[in-house]
């Protein structure tokens, strides 16, 4: 394998990487102002589609989603109103998520070749939309040739790269496995195992290495037209010490700053969201001690589930819903906007590839789906939409013992109800009890389809495309201040988004009772919403009905 040296390299191996005013009296707190970024590209004007790409559109006919297949379907994102696509990793692994790599710098095969990506990069842009690739970059596994050929071997010209904690290269570093421990087998969806290593990354060479790696992608043709270019990293699992082993230790600083800065060296522009390891914490200090521009909004994602926050998030089957709880959300809000400022972001989100799909999460209450949808796309922060959220697919993890556990959240995206119809991605049909559980089994997979909801004017992929048309086309929902309205108000989610002279209003009841309300109604056009104003003074609102009105009208 060709060590990198230089971000300025080529690549020689087939196929690599590579508010309003109301009559109610609200108190006297000022309205809390969203960040504002000087610069050519704030991501608060962004929303960001997070994709699965093995799971969503197949244009081989093997039933894997690919690189082809996602340039295919580019036109569905700019149809739902989305501008930047989040991939999972592209790199080789044993593994079907493609963590943990066997060769970091070659793209999977069954998502295609080297072309297959520059094309399919290239053709994001052509469409006016931003790619982020996710990297893990922190382990190998058996069968990348770092491991394979260092371990038990102290002369490997590789010895560099794995952290070992003897000098006979025979006790590697293992993620979650205590010191020394006997190599442990982690066993990938169908039925492979294979061991999991710590890279050494407190060594200058693999530092250097990761320097040039990342580089490469940000200008792969090193011509200083960045067409053919990530416009953005997720960094997976980031932690200031490594898995807490006191091993890799100030790493924001020591590890990741240096890479980031290089990166931004080339394109001033790159956009690097971090994964904050702790799901309880903002991600503030993160960003402030590596360099990096975004975290996820984790307590947000929390607040609107009503969820104590924990990486095994659980849902009870046998309840309603979840209970949002709006001082709480208000809460987090608030804090999220004084945490992050300038040109710092915070993503928000309901579901992604590590937790339960959010349809499942609120029991399928549709009220819920289309609350949450709101809170997703109109409060500060950046949105995230994880594939098939808009269609309120279901899935839950499983404890199979395997990382197919995974593989109920990260399902095909239904482009029809029809799972012998070319282009769906169902690369797990065969999975036995994965496939058991899968919602194309179920009897609503008609109601899932794309191709059903295209169709329907009440469905909730119309409720999405809405509301991103709302918070594209009015400034307040991308970059306004915040204030919480009608905060005494049980059952109520509200607040004010004002930017210049325009403000906008967002009501949402949560209760099973219709709720009535004080408000100028004169001042106010409802956009979007099931609201009633039975009065110039006064908004009626059914159960679970919502309300989003500016002022002034176009």
């Amino acid at each position: 394998m060709r060590k990198f040296t230089n971000y300025r390299f080529v690549f020689i191996l087939f196929g690599v990487v590579l508010s309003c005013n109301t009559s109610q009296k609200q108190d006297e707190r000022k309205p809390i102002t969203s960040p504002s970024v000087e610069g050519p590209v704030n991501w608060n004007n962004e929303i960001i589609y997070h994709v699965m790409q093995r799971s969503f559109y197949d244009s081989s006919g093997d039933l894997h989603g690919d690189l082809n297949g996602f340039t295919q379907k580019l036109d569905y994102l700019k149809e739902l109103g989305v501008t930047a696509i989040l991939f999972t990793p592209l790199y080789e692994s044993g593994f079907y998520h493609n963590y943990f790599p066997t060769n970091y710098e070659n793209i999977d095969q069954e998502y295609g070749t080297k072309e297959d990506y520059l094309n399919f990069v290239t053709a994001v842009h052509e469409k006016g939309l931003k790619f982020i690739m996710d990297m893990e970059t922190q382990y190998a596994q058996s069968g990348n040739i770092w491991f394979d050929d260092s371990y038990q071997n102290p002369d490997s010209e590789y010895s560099d790269f794995i952290y070992y904690a003897d000098s006979l290269n025979q006790h590697p570093e293992q993620i979650f496995m205590p010191p020394k421990s006997p190599l442990h087998d982690f066993v990938a969806w169908p039925g492979n195992k294979y061991n999991i290593v710590l890279l050494d990354l407190n060594h200058p060479r693999v530092k250097q290495w990761m320097i040039d790696f990342y580089s490469y992608w940000v200008d792969p043709n090193q011509d200083g037209d960045f067409n053919d270019g990530v416009d953005g990293f997720r960094i997976d699992h980031i932690m200031d010490d490594l898995d807490y082993k006191g091993i890799f230790t100030n790493m924001y600083q020591d590890f990741w700053q240096p890479i980031f800065k290089a990166c931004k060296e080339i394109n001033p522009n790159v956009f690097v969201l971090g994964e904050q390891s702790n799901w309880n914490e903002y991600g503030d200090q993160m960003i402030r001690q590596s360099g990096a521009d975004a975290a996820f909004s984790f307590p947000l994602r929390f607040a609107i589930a009503g969820e104590e926050g924990t990486h095994d998030m659980y849902n009870d089957p046998s309840s309603n819903g979840v209970t949002m709880e709006s001082g709480r959300i208000h809460a987090v809000v608030l804090e999220n906007l004084t945490k992050f400022s300038d040109s710092t972001f915070t993503v928000n989100f309901l579901e992604n590839h590590d937790t339960d799909r959010w349809a499942t999460v609120v029991n399928g209450n549709e009220n819920q789906k289309r609350s949450a949808a709101i809170l997703n796309l109109l409060l500060p922060g950046v949105p995230s939409i994880y594939y098939g959220q808009e269609l309120g697919v279901t899935g839950q993890k499983h404890e199979w013992g395997s990382d197919a556990n995974h593989i109920p959240v990260r399902e095909a995206f239904p482009w029809t109800s029809n799972s012998e119809d070319p282009g769906n991605a169902l690369w797990y049909i065969e999975g036995g009890e994965v496939w058991e559980v899968s919602f194309w089994k179920s009897d609503a997979i008609h109601q899932f389809s794309l191709e059903h909801q295209r169709k329907d004017p009440g469905s909730l992929w119309q409720h999405y495309k809405k509301l991103i048309e709302l918070r594209t086309h009015y400034d307040s929902f991308r970059l306004g201040d915040y204030l919480p309205l009608y905060e005494n108000t049980e059952g109520l989610i509200a607040f004010q988004r004002t930017y210049g002279n325009e403000k906008a209003i967002v009501i949402i009841n949560t209760a099973n009772t219709p709720q009535e309300v004080p408000m100028d109604n004169e001042k106010y056009m409802k956009v979007y919403g099931e609201g009633i104003a039975t009065s110039n003074t006064t908004l009626q609102l059914a159960p679970y009905s919502y309300y989003i009105a500016l002022n002034p009208p176009d």
